[in-house]
């Protein structure tokens, strides 16, 4: 498995030294985000991914394993979404990023989940076509009405059994049964249900795993060091393991730290993932 690191842990820093450290850090693989302003450390208007890739290799880094996308919430997502999402994985695939992530979203007060679902299904349909053609998988992370539970994900799945369509597992999404989600550049908590096992939940969709979050959390569910919360990121990583899962397990925290506070978090998770991969 590949030991890497989101520099969304670092959001609020500029690239260059976000790279520097988690570099530093003991991490040879990073992902990143396009979710601009909350994490704009890709903005696919303006950067060139293949200068990116360059970057990224600058700094002794083996590979880059994902990138979110903006606009990545279907459901609730303007009618530009799809354009959006198809056009950050034609910039995935020429800076060699092998993936993009993609989150359900909140369904509206006033939407059925019927009409929502369809929606999440038509969309997802038509973003697989470019997927498939660029040779990237799209990746649906627990962040959304239908995706914190393993009935959810297992629904989300049977849309398509393209293996161009796959899951961006986060251990502490499903833990907690919330996500982030950003509105106009601010963070706003969002619920939904109540939290499930996250090591079962894993078990029925491991096969559809194509990138893996680690993150843990304290009592309080704020992001911690790998290890030292209530997840069960070791007990993950097992189900993995037994799978014969060898993708990407990256390290993510929701960021808006001190600069030291993220970087003590990154070495002691590259440790402790040094011990449990």
């Amino acid at each position: 498995m590949k030991k890497g690191c989101g520099t969304v842990v670092y959001r609020q820093y500029e690239i260059d030294r976000v790279l520097e450290a988690i570099k530093k850090a003991g991490y040879d693989y990073f992902e990143t985000q396009s979710t601009n302003p909350w994490c704009n450390h890709v903005i696919i208007a303006q950067d060139d991914p293949v200068r990116f890739a360059e970057k990224a290799m600058s700094h002794g880094f083996k590979g880059i394993t994902s990138l979110w996308t903006n606009e990545g919430a279907l459901i609730p997502g303007k009618d530009t979404c799809v354009d959006t999402i198809k056009r950050t994985i034609e910039w995935a695939a020429a800076a060699g990023i092998p993936v993009v992530d993609f989150g359900d979203g909140h369904k509206p007060a006033d939407m059925t989940k019927e009409d929502a679902f369809k929606i999440l299904a038509d969309r997802i349909l038509d973003i697989l076509e470019t997927a498939e053609k660029c040779n990237v998988k799209f990746a649906l992370e627990p962040h959304g009405t239908f995706s914190l539970t393993g009935d959810g994900l297992e629904k989300i799945l049977s849309i398509s059994s393209s293996p161009y369509l796959g899951i961006n597992y986060d251990c502490a999404n499903v833990f907690r049964a919330s996500y982030v989600e950003t509105k106009n550049g601010e963070a706003s908590w969002r619920k939904a249900g109540k939290g499930e096992d996250e090591v079962k939940v894993l078990e029925r969709i491991v096969s559809r795993v194509v990138h893996f979050h680690a993150k843990d959390l304290n009592a309080d569910k704020s992001c911690v060091a790998l290890g030292e919360g209530c997840v069960k990121v070791k007990e993950c990583i097992d189900i993995l393991k037994k799978a014969g899962y060898n993708g990407a397990v990256s390290l993510e925290t929701e960021g808006g730290m001190s600069f030291e506070d993220c970087d003590e978090i990154a070495k002691k998770s590259s440790l402790y993932l040094d011990k449990v991969l």
